[in-house]
């Protein structure tokens, strides 16, 4: 066939068609493209170390590499704490409600204005009352001589006839009640028959008398009173 030859088609039968020609770039360009694909993939095991450098030094959230390694224990998650359970409402117990306390005494107020804290005095106690004595008595008979020194007695009072001539009677606390004050030497009180009290001087001579003659049987009683009586039939007739 001639080289300029036609076929039924129109197209010549010398030159290829162009679906042919098109495949064929497809297949070389995949030829070439595969060993660059090979020689890429070899490179992926890391960034390029520019990429290295611009992640160092802007971002944040990557490691020194010259920093130590992370401890095991920074990465220990803690155990989630439990959550607060609702406290159950507890039954409160009655309240016990306390006796009425009695009310303090009022304190007093002072013109200054403080008061006046002092507690009430309280009343002394009573002094115990001491038993009475049981004085006794003496009862003197006519005749009846007391001379110097001498002298009737009780547990409470005696009659004496002292060495200066005074008749005294003391009580007991050794204190005189009562005296005839008569003075001189060798005096002598004299209790006569006829209920007299009589006192002689040194000579005999009456200088003092209870002027109670004439009541024979009179008695000289000496009391538990301490006071020295002449009594005739129960009545007193003279008492110091």
């Amino acid at each position: 066939m001639p080289p300029n030859a036609r076929t039924g088609t129109g197209v010549g039968a010398g030159r290829p068609r162009k679906p042919i020609l098109a495949g064929a770039a497809v297949a070389g360009a995949a030829l070439i493209a595969i060993p660059l694909l090979l020689t890429g993939t070899a490179r992926d095991d890391g960034p390029p170390d520019s990429a290295k450098g611009l992640a160092a030094g802007g971002s944040d959230t990557v490691l020194n590499p010259t920093s130590a390694p992370a401890a095991l224990d920074d990465y220990v998650a803690e155990k989630p704490s439990p959550s607060p359970k609702k406290a159950k409402a507890t039954k409160s117990a009655p309240s016990k409600v306390a006796p009425p306390q009695p009310a303090a005494p009022a304190t007093k107020s002072s013109p200054s204005g403080k008061t006046d804290s002092k507690p009430e005095a309280k009343p002394k106690p009573k002094p115990k009352t001491s038993p009475k004595p049981n004085w006794s008595t003496e009862t003197v008979y006519a005749p009846s001589v007391l001379e110097v020194n001498q002298a009737w007695t009780t547990n409470r009072i005696r009659m004496v006839m002292q060495t200066d001539g005074n008749l005294v009677v003391y009580n007991e606390q050794r204190k005189p009640i009562w005296a005839s004050m008569t003075f001189g030497p060798n005096h002598r009180a004299i209790f006569q028959p006829d209920g007299n009290l009589v006192i002689h001087n040194g000579e005999d001579r009456p200088i003092w008398a209870s002027q109670t003659w004439g009541h024979e049987g009179a008695q000289l009683v000496l009391r538990a009173d301490a006071k020295v009586v002449i009594v005739q039939n129960g009545g007193v007739i003279w008492s110091t």
